[in-house]
């Protein structure tokens, strides 16, 4: 892939496109009268301040002017985009992308438009410097004004096009240089997040997607065309374009670089008809336009193939996880095997591979893509889920037999639902305590040094405990909390924490409390203020604090 360079070079006509001000003029322009009907608005004059202009230096300009009328008392003022664009003399056919800039007479002018003095709700004259472009197809270019969109905030808009536009001398030739490129082809390759296996639903056809990269250095890249070719020689073919769009300017390609010499990722659509055989596809050939109108066709193309299926060589059915629980508290979690039975298998299945796994993907994984044939003839590929909790929906499946046929299934992929989910066994088990024990029980008030181990012995538990919160109780039955965090996780058995006296504590007796949590963040409390608390076996556990000790 070509590296993305910007090039900063100053500004020339294929860059130009004015940001539209948000007026009322600009918003009335965004609603065209309907075909047929009269407007009260209108162009009264158009043209060009040269007949011809010299381009070949790369720095001519040139000035448009027009003029915006309306009949409509309640007018407000104009808005709207204007666009020229390279014309073939002779038939009257446009080459390349437009040079468009917007017009506002209710903001201020931006760009290289300006307005005249003295423009009112009923006419208003703009003028356009234009940087005419160096290249050319030939050393003689003709540009022509292409379309004329506008509003005058009162409803009215107008939607004029040649044959409206040429009542006016809407052309002028530049003598340019030939362009002596052409565009390269840096990448041809299926487009982000697509994979090379397609499925067409029944009757629906299907759609290929790809991404490209070109440059060309002069007069820029226009366009293009791919070329796909599939079973039986059968032929798709899908283009792109550059345009302008009043609001995100030059569009329809990705990312298009400065004044179009370099366009990325450009999407390009390829859509199949319905009732194709299934089989690969393959882009053969891509044909690049530059805007001078110069076509480059590349083929022998080493873009992999894309399989399109509608499963109906090869299919599966009965697709299930087994178990379709598994503890994934302990470590290392459990595997699961998740079994389908093929149907138009030719040299058995090769490949299984899970490529989705809806809002929960990368919380289960495939261990192996080589399935195993079990002997009631349904195939099994492992999987496990993650440590926790988890649930795992099965979105996305593709399998291959020996003769390279391919099935697909799962929503993620447009193919009809897997209906097959893991989860972890439900955490039905909460950890219980058994006893407590406190060492040393007694502390003096300004001894905060001398560790004091507390042993919390629990029982078996579904996820087990993780963390834990420890509480001091005053005798007036206030919690103050002393440590908070993470344990080694303990499923049965003894946890021992370590704390020390908080400083500041006053002399009296207080009683201990905690709080334990388990893997799926579920708690349980003991010996804490409130009916939520369980009571501590065997009693509370106590620690008394004697007056701060003196030295003797």
């Amino acid at each position: 892939m070509i590296r993305l360079r910007r090039l900063l070079v100053s500004m020339t006509a294929a860059g130009v496109a004015c940001i539209l001000s948000a007026g009322p003029g600009v918003a009335a322009a965004r609603h065209h009268t309907a075909a047929g009907a009269s407007s009260a608005m209108g162009v009264s004059a158009l043209s060009f301040g040269a007949r011809s202009v010299d381009a070949t230096s790369g720095s001519a300009t040139i000035e448009l002017t027009w003029t915006m009328t309306s009949s409509n008392p309640d007018a407000s003022g104009f808005g709207g985009d204007i666009h020229i664009r390279r014309m073939n003399a002779r038939t009257g056919a446009y080459l390349g992308t437009e040079l468009a800039a917007g017009f506002d007479s209710q903001g201020s002018p931006s760009g290289d438009v300006t307005i005249k003095a003295g423009a009112t709700s009923a006419s208003a004259t703009y003028t356009w410097t234009i940087p005419v472009p160096q290249y050319g197809a030939t050393k003689k270019t003709t540009w022509a004004v292409e379309k004329i969109h506008g509003g005058d905030g009162a409803g009215d808009s107008i939607d004029w096009t040649a044959p409206r536009l040429s009542l006016f001398p809407r052309t002028f030739i530049a003598r340019t240089t030939v362009d002596q490129g052409v565009p390269s082809l840096d990448r041809i390759a299926l487009a982000q997040g697509t994979r090379a296996t397609v499925y067409e639903a029944p009757g629906q056809g299907a759609t290929l997607r790809y991404q490209l990269d070109s440059q060309e250095n002069e007069s820029g890249v226009y366009g293009g065309t791919v070329v796909a070719t599939g079973p039986n020689g059968r032929t798709v073919r899908g283009s792109f374009a550059i345009g302008w769009d009043w609001s995100e300017g030059y569009q329809g390609c990705g990312y298009i670089g400065w004044i179009q010499r370099q366009v990325l990722d450009c999407a390009v659509t390829l859509p199949l008809p319905a009732g194709l055989p299934e089989g690969d596809w393959k882009v053969t050939e891509v044909d690049l336009t530059s805007n001078a109108g110069v076509t480059h066709a590349y083929t022998g193309l080493s873009e992999a193939a894309v399989h399109v299926t509608s499963d109906s060589v090869l299919s599966a059915t009965g697709f299930a996880f087994t178990p379709s629980q598994i503890d994934s508290w302990h470590s290392p979690v459990e595997t699961a095997q998740l079994s389908l039975r093929p149907s138009g298998a030719l040299g058995g299945i090769s490949s299984v591979q899970l490529t989705d796994w809806g809002n929960n993907a990368n919380r289960c994984d495939q261990l192996s893509t080589t399935p195993t044939v079990q002997a009631d003839g349904t195939i099994t590929v492992p999987v496990r889920g993650t440590r926790g909790q988890f649930s795992c929906v099965l979105t996305g499946l593709i399998i291959t037999d020996g003769h390279g046929d391919q099935a697909v299934y799962g929503s993620s992929l447009g193919a009809p639902d897997i209906g097959a989910t893991l989860t972890n066994i439900p955490d039905t088990v909460l950890p219980t305590v058994d006893a407590v024990t406190i060492n040393p029980d007694t502390m003096a008030a300004n001894d905060t040094q001398t560790w004091i181990k507390l042993t919390i012995d629990v029982s078996a538990s579904t996820a087990g405990v993780n963390g834990i919160d420890l509480y001091l109780i005053d005798a007036s039955g206030q919690a103050a909390p002393i440590q908070s965090g993470g344990v080694t996780t303990t499923f049965s058995g003894p946890i021992d924490e370590y704390i020390t006296l908080p400083r500041g504590t006053a002399p009296g007796v207080y009683s201990i409390g905690f709080r334990l949590q388990d893997q799926a963040y579920k708690t349980v409390s003991y010996g804490l203020p409130g009916s939520g608390s369980r009571p501590m076996p065997g009693g509370p556990v106590t620690l008394r604090v004697t007056d701060p000790a003196t030295a003797g």
